[in-house]
């Protein structure tokens, strides 16, 4: 064991999967520097048993705490207090799951954080891109198709030109597909047919966004790829292990006609991975036949790399997060696209949107997070358009909340689309069912950020960029807001709608807001 410096910083990543509970140490200076110190992993059974029962065992939560306080030793022991213990499919699905999270930190000390599928796949995809990039095989001009399937969730992303085109998350994974069929139908001779159809059934809207897309590679992220590389006769011996389609392609016949002892016998495995094959084999073969795709790639990276990469870019500030932050803007920007938004004014009120909220930080006391989702806001806010222009508020809402945005968990989904619900018409109020759900945090937030793009909204409310951006002039003081705006069009929609706006904003920050026309 290696005792901490103190010029290092510490980090541990804790993850409770369905079928694996994992801890990695890390220290670092920065992103480039990071560099792992320790790691272990215990198997565990969390996914089948919630997929069966609902639940997890009181058996298996004690199993689990055994495990952390070993966990928390090895901190200890390295010096390490900084954390996150972040908790994934299982848990999240367990009826029991705050009895367990109450449990774990009793017995343990830790607190557990359960994420949502979402963002589960965003970790994940993070780990991908980061693993990607370092071996330089973002550059190409082509698209990168990343595919994460977990024990209980599949996420597709498509990536090309350093932007996020296409983001689809679906509630299908290998123990789910699994726990779908009953023992005697996965040993019917009709199974391979029939497990089939019911994964091209949920996965074929997304043959629309790729039929034309030409795919230089296929990245694979979930447990069963380990499998995958095993039956080909392959193994993870460095940070990428490349696939030729053509290789899966002959697996996959020779798997499709073998029952269940044949797999365990051909390929040396358990019955209990046996299980797991051809749905695996099967969701990767439909995947592999949605698009033109060059060449598989399965990275030697996971969740936690991801979560440990966010923490460690947040914590030095790393120029990361701009790269991270701009592929969920041009995701955003493609969502818009999708349902024929006005691009210009959806930039215009962007635009306007984050320099009031730059201006105002002390004012609101928002963070990063926030801002990223006012921008997202702000680029989906009449999107409603697409379904209705009479209830367009209305419709924007519904698409943004039915949309996978990725980097944003369904809680931050629902503030954005609640947002944008606000931008024109109405104000935050628990009248609203919608607004209604949300936490007294989640309320405020909300509030504060449709107050801002309600103004940055009036500002071109005829939709004809009147103002120059450029010399644009925000000045605050006290409990007034200032904005001077240079233009030679006549701007009386702008200022009479602003005025209507300014109220709320007011009432929600007690800040008087004043739009000021300087003729050019």
């Amino acid at each position: 064991m290696r005792r901490p410096t103190r010029d290092k910083n510490y980090f541990a990543a804790i993850h409770v999967g369905s079928e694996q509970v994992t801890i990695q140490l890390v220290e670092y200076q920065s992103l480039q520097d990071l560099k792992l110190i320790d790691r272990a992993t215990y198997t565990v059974a969390l996914g089948e048993e919630t997929f069966k029962t609902g639940t997890i065992s009181f058996a298996a939560v004690r199993e689990i705490c055994e495990l952390l306080k070993g966990y928390r030793r090895m901190m200890n022991e390295y010096g390490v207090k900084d954390y996150r213990l972040l908790a994934t499919t299982a848990l999240r699905e367990a009826t029991n799951q705050q009895y367990i999270i109450d449990q774990i930190r009793i017995k343990t000390g830790f607190d557990v954080e359960v994420v949502d599928m979402p963002q589960e796949i965003f970790y994940k995809y993070i780990a991908l891109f980061r693993a990607m990039d370092r071996n330089g095989l973002t550059q190409t001009r082509e698209a990168l198709l990343f595919v994460d399937i977990s024990s209980g969730g599949l996420g597709i992303t498509l990536y090309k030109d350093h932007k996020l085109k296409y983001q689809q998350n679906i509630h299908v994974g290998i123990l789910r597909i699994k726990e779908r069929f009953a023992k005697y139908q996965r040993e019917s001779v009709y199974f391979h047919e029939a497990l089939s159809q019911y994964i091209y059934s949920i996965i074929e809207p997304v043959e629309q966004a790729l039929k034309h897309q030409k795919i230089r590679y296929l990245i694979l992220a979930g447990t069963e790829t380990r499998l995958l590389l095993k039956m080909l006769g392959r193994e993870q011996s460095e940070e990428l292990a490349y696939i030729n389609p053509t290789d899966f392609k002959e697996l996959y016949e020779r798997v499709k006609s073998l029952n269940l002892p044949q797999l365990i016998q051909a390929f040396s495995l358990t019955e209990q991975k046996a299980e797991m094959v051809l749905p695996t084999i099967v969701l990767y073969g439909q995947i592999l036949s949605l698009a033109n795709i060059e060449e598989i790639v399965v990275p030697d990276d996971h969740f936690s790399d991801g979560l440990i990469a966010l923490h460690v870019a947040e914590k030095t500030a790393d120029p990361f997060l701009d790269v991270v932050e701009g592929q969920i803007e041009s995701l955003a920007i493609s969502l818009g696209e999708k349902y024929q938004y006005d691009q210009r004014h959806s930039h215009r009120v962007e635009k306007i949107a984050l320099l009031l909220f730059d201006m105002l930080g002390k004012v609101h006391g928002l963070g990063r997070q926030e801002r990223l989702m006012l921008q997202v806001a702000a680029i989906l806010h009449d999107i409603g358009k697409f379904v209705s222009l009479r209830q367009h508020y209305f419709y924007s809402y519904r698409l943004i909340i039915s949309s996978d945005i990725l980097g944003f968990s369904e809680e931050d989904k629902a503030i954005i689309a609640n947002v944008a619900h606000y931008h024109s018409k109405g104000t935050p109020s628990s009248v609203d069912a919608h607004f209604a759900v949300l936490s007294p945090e989640r309320k405020v937030i909300t509030a504060k950020l449709s107050a801002i793009i309600r103004l940055a909204d009036a500002i071109d409310r005829s939709h004809r960029q009147k103002v120059d951006l450029e010399t644009l002039e925000l000045i605050c003081k006290g409990d007034e807001l200032l904005i001077t705006a240079d233009s030679g069009e006549d701007m009386s929609l702008e200022e009479w709608t602003f005025i209507d706006k300014s109220y709320f904003f007011e009432d929600v920050f007690g800040v008087k807001a004043t739009l000021q026309r300087r003729r050019r």
